[in-house]
């Protein structure tokens, strides 16, 4: 099944195309976004200007000839800030449905602040964190830990916005007129004090200025993954960027390829508001999610359709505070979680692999090296590090033995002690696919240090004998145990 999100903002207008497994998973396989900037002008006269909606309809006509030629069964155009504020919205929303045939959901403020956070919150592992999302006209925030959501805030404190209320007409900003903006920013954003917490938060952080600003420091510093999702940036980096963003004029901004043209007027504005929220809120880092909104809306109509047209989103909030779907059993996962419980294997090492083993059920057949490439450039729950990891261990289980070469180009990123961990969790994966393509179950009972029992329940007739001995022994001399009947 193929299904269209059409996500419309204070700034932007984007469609991306998924194709839906029966399974109801989904990944995207096709985008296209422009900025129409349909909320220009707004907070001046309150409603939408026939320049901006212009724009945006001819884009919208152009995302409908997209749309037939796909194919797409179901189409969910959604619309937050700039129509959700407009004095005209039904205006705009009739002429909307009349010239394309889109039949736009208007999101409140805590439907978009929820669906944003639902999309990013099962592609990450994050247990306690604020979750923001930076737009054109607003930004969206999400207090939660473990299985609840604590507070949920919508301040008028977009990019574009911002830049329209203080920037000049040639896009830069004056000295009074730059300290009120950043006056207006910290008097609106929360303190630490409304986020009492006995846990360590993180701060997630999506939409495009979050993006640009990612991209921009990966460019400037030669970072080895051309990917953004678990992405961390510092304070400082983020401080740094949009210094050196701010004293610069529009014009090279514009020249910035990680910025571009259409992104360039609202990017400082977007910026401070992204270090001044750190700043406020005492986070040393962020971490960068491409996943939000659209997934979340998705997420939400193919898990329940009536309760997605009827405005419900207590599903939503329920599914998003259970976090990703747990792995399904397997013969494959009850052996990490016994190596696990034996005490001879991180909980690091025990994400990776369970990671691992729900990647290896989707990956295509391919030569090893571009194995670890395809690994790699998926996005993961995991951090940019451990995924290396993950990706070299699977490369290696599939015979690529001479991983140096690779580490070496990923070696600031790595511990020191990841070639041992490669070779540790590629010894695992070796036996899990053995079980998992036969069928069959290898029990472990851990006897004291380091001595584990083990039994092999197996009915397969062309078990691959040697193979699981060549197996059970690299797992034997990796985990430096003692193995018996």
């Amino acid at each position: 099944m193929k299904v269209s999100v059409i996500d419309l903002g204070y700034n932007s207008l984007k469609l991306v195309n998924y194709e839906v497994a029966k399974d109801r998973s989904f990944a995207a396989y096709g985008q296209k976004s422009t900025l129409p900037r349909l909320g220009e002008g707004l907070d001046k006269t309150g409603i939408l200007e026939d320049q901006p909606m212009s724009r945006t309809l001819k884009a919208l006509r152009l995302f409908r000839d997209i749309v037939d030629l796909q194919h797409v069964n179901h189409v969910l155009p959604i619309a937050t800030s700039a129509v959700r504020e407009a004095g005209n919205k039904n205006l705009f929303l009739k002429q909307a449905l009349v010239e394309t045939g889109f039949a736009f959901k208007v999101l409140s403020e805590r439907e978009e602040a929820v669906y944003s956070y639902a999309g990013a919150r099962v592609a990450l592992n994050v247990q306690a964190g604020l979750f923001f999302d930076l737009g054109g006209g607003s930004l969206e925030m999400v207090h939660f830990e473990d299985t609840r959501i604590r507070k949920i805030l919508s301040l008028p404190l977009g990019g574009l916005r911002l830049t329209d209320l203080y920037a000049g007409g040639n896009g830069g900003f004056s000295k009074k007129s730059y300290a009120r903006m950043k006056k207006r920013i910290l008097g609106l954003l929360p303190g630490a004090e409304d986020l009492p917490s006995d846990q360590k938060l993180d701060l997630v952080g999506v939409g495009g200025t979050v993006r640009a600003i990612a991209r921009f420091e990966q460019i400037r510093d030669e970072y080895p993954i051309n990917k953004l999702h678990n992405y961390e940036m510092s304070r400082e980096t983020v401080e740094s960027i949009h210094q050196a963003l701010h004293k610069m004029k529009l014009k090279d901004i514009k020249r910035i390829p990680s910025i571009g043209q259409d992104r360039a007027r609202s990017i400082v504005a977007g910026s401070m508001v992204v270090q001044l929220l750190m700043e406020k809120l005492g986070f040393r880092r962020i971490i960068v999610s491409t996943h939000g909104l659209r997934d979340g809306v998705l997420s939400a109509f193919l898990e329940d359709p009536a309760s997605y047209r009827a405005g419900s989103i207590e599903p939503v909030i329920h599914r998003a505070n259970n976090g990703r779907d747990p792995l399904p059993a397997s013969h494959g996962r009850e052996l990490v979680e016994a190596i696990f419980a034996g005490g001879v294997m991180t909980k690091k090492e025990r994400t990776i692999l369970l990671d691992a083993i729900r990647e290896v059920s989707t990956l295509p057949l391919t030569n090893p090296e571009s194995l670890f490439y395809v690994v790699l450039e998926s996005d993961s729950i995991l951090g940019h590090a451990d995924q290396v990891v993950m990706a070299l261990a699977l490369a290696n289980a599939q015979g690529m033995k001479r991983t140096d070469w690779l580490q070496a180009t990923y070696q600031d990123l790595l511990e020191a002690d990841s070639e041992e961990i490669v070779e540790r969790l590629s010894s695992v994966i070796k036996l899990v696919e053995i079980l998992n393509k036969t069928n069959a179950k290898l029990g472990l009972r851990f006897q004291g240090h380091r001595r584990v029992r083990i039994r092999l329940e197996n009915n397969s007739k062309r078990f691959p004998e040697e193979l699981y001995r060549d197996a059970l022994k690299d797992f034997k001399d990796h985990f430096d145990l003692k193995l018996s009947n």
